[in-house]
C-alpha cells in the first residue's frame, strides 16, 4: 500500500506498507519526485512482491529497484528504494520482536538531538513568524534551529541584491534573538548567486553559524567559503557512496547530511557513512514522523554527538502515528518493536492510497 497525506504548504508525507501474517512495516519515501509522479512510481512495482515470503520479497524489490535506479531517473527510484527498504526493514525487526536499530547490529536505541526546521512549515510566513518560532522551538528544549533564508526570500520574488539582502537580515534577525548557546544553521538551497558569494561568506562569518548548508555547488566555491570560515554541510540529495566520497575529499565539506529516504534504505546510509571518511554524517529528514523514526534508528552510524533534522510545527505527526513520537527537550527518545509506531497508524481516508 502506498498512501500520502499533505501535512503542510511544503511538506507532503508519502508512505508504503508492506504486510506479512497480519505483522505491519511501514517506510518514507518524500520529496523523490513531485507526489504524483512519486506514488505512481511506488505503486507500479508493487505487483513485484505480492504473494512472496518476506525475503525473496525484498530481494526481488532491491533487485529492481536497483537496476531502474541505474538505468535513469536514479534519486527517483532511489528514493522508492528507500522506502521499500525502510518498510522491509520494519517489517523484519518487528517479527523478530526487535527495535529496528537492535535487528540491523546497532545496538539498543538511543536517544538523538534535534535541530528544528523552521522553514518547512514557517518558511513563507515572514522573519516575524520564524523568529518566533525559533524562541517556541528553544523553548520547547530544542538546542539548535535551522532557517532557509535565500529559499525564502526566491519563494517572495526577490533576485539579486534584494535576494541577498532579505536572507542576511533574516539571520541576523534569528541570530540576535535567540540565545547563544543555541545553535543555528542555515541552508542556503544553492540559491546564492555566484557574483555574491564572497559577499555572503563575509557576513555568515561573523554570525556564529553551526553549519551552512548547501550554499554552492562548485568545488572552488565550497573551498573558497570553507577558507572564509565557514562550516560547510551537503549531502542530502546523494545516494551514490562514491558521489560522497569524492565529495568530501577535498576536505571543504565538515558535515554529511545523509537523508535515508534518498540513500536507499538503511544499507546506503550505512555504506554513505562509511563512505564519507572523516566529515562528520547527521541526518538530513524533512520528513514526517515515519522517516524521523528510521533515521533515529540509524543515529548509531553518525557516531556521538550526531544530529537529525526535525521538522518543526506540522502538527499532524502528533496525530497521525500511535504511539506519538517521545521527543523532550529536542531530543527523540526512538522505541521499538521495529520503529516504534504502533499498528494502529491512521491513514487518512481522504488522502489514503492502495497499491
Amino acid at each position: 500500500m502506498v498512501w500520502s497525506h499533505r501535512a503542510s504548504r511544503r511538506s507532503t508525507w508519502t508512505m508504503v506498507e508492506v504486510v506479512a501474517d497480519g505483522i505491519r512495516g511501514v517506510g518514507e519515501l518524500s520529496d523523490g519526485a513531485p507526489v504524483d509522479a512519486l506514488v505512481a512510481a511506488a505503486r507500479s512495482v508493487g505487483f513485484l512482491i505480492t504473494g512472496l515470503p518476506v525475503e525473496k520479497a525484498r530481494v526481488a524489490m532491491q533487485d529492481e529497484l536497483v537496476r531502474r535506479r541505474l538505468a535513469g531517473d536514479g534519486f527517483l527510484w532511489s528514493t522508492v528504494l528507500g522506502g521499500y527498504e525502510a518498510a522491509f526493514a520494519d517489517l523484519v525487526a518487528r517479527i523478530e520482536g526487535r527495535a529496528l536499530s537492535e535487528s540491523l547490529g546497532l545496538g539498543a536505541p538511543r536517544p538523538v538531538r534535534l535541530y528544528a526546521n523552521l522553514n518547512r512549515r514557517f518558511g513563507a510566513d515572514g522573519p516575524a513568524a520564524i523568529v518566533a518560532e525559533a524562541l517556541c522551538a528553544i523553548g520547547n528544549g530544542f538546542t539548535a534551529v535551522k532557517v532557509a533564508p535565500f529559499l525564502d526570500a526566491h519563494a517572495a520574488g526577490l533576485s539579486g541584491t534584494r535576494l541577498i539582502a532579505f536572507a542576511l537580515d533574516l539571520v541576523a534577525r534569528v541570530r540576535s534573538a535567540i540565545p547563544a548557546g543555541v545553535q543555528l544553521m542555515v541552508d542556503c538551497h544553492h540559491r546564492v548567486p555566484a557574483d555574491h558569494l564572497a559577499v555572503v561568506t563575509r557576513e555568515l562569518a561573523g554570525l556564529a553559524l553551526y553549519w551552512v548548508e548547501d550554499l554552492v555547488a562548485d568545488r572552488s566555491g565550497l573551498e573558497s567559503a570553507a577558507e572564509g570560515g565557514l562550516a560547510l554541510a551537503a549531502g542530502e540529495h546523494v545516494w551514490d557512496p562514491v558521489v560522497a566520497a569524492a565529495a568530501c575529499a577535498g576536505g571543504a565539506l565538515r558535515y554529511w547530511l545523509v537523508d535515508p529516504k534518498h540513500a536507499g534504505g538503511p544499507d546506503g546510509v550505512a555504506r554513505i557513512a562509511e563512505a564519507v571518511g572523516e566529515t562528520r554524517l547527521t541526518f538530513h529528514n524533512p520528513s514526517g514522523p515515519v522517516g524521523t523514526a528510521h533515521a533515529a534508528h540509524l543515529a548509531a552510524l553518525g557516531g556521538d554527538g550526531t544530529w537529525l533534522e526535525y521538522a518543526w510545527g506540522e502538527a499532524d505527526r502528533l496525530t497521525l502515528i500511535e504511539p506519538a513520537e517521545t521527543v523532550l527537550d529536542g531530543t527523540l527518545r526512538p522505541i521499538g518493536p521495529g520503529i516504534g509506531i504502533g499498528t494502529a497508524m491512521t491513514r487518512p481516508t481522504t488522502t489514503k492510497e492502495a497499491l
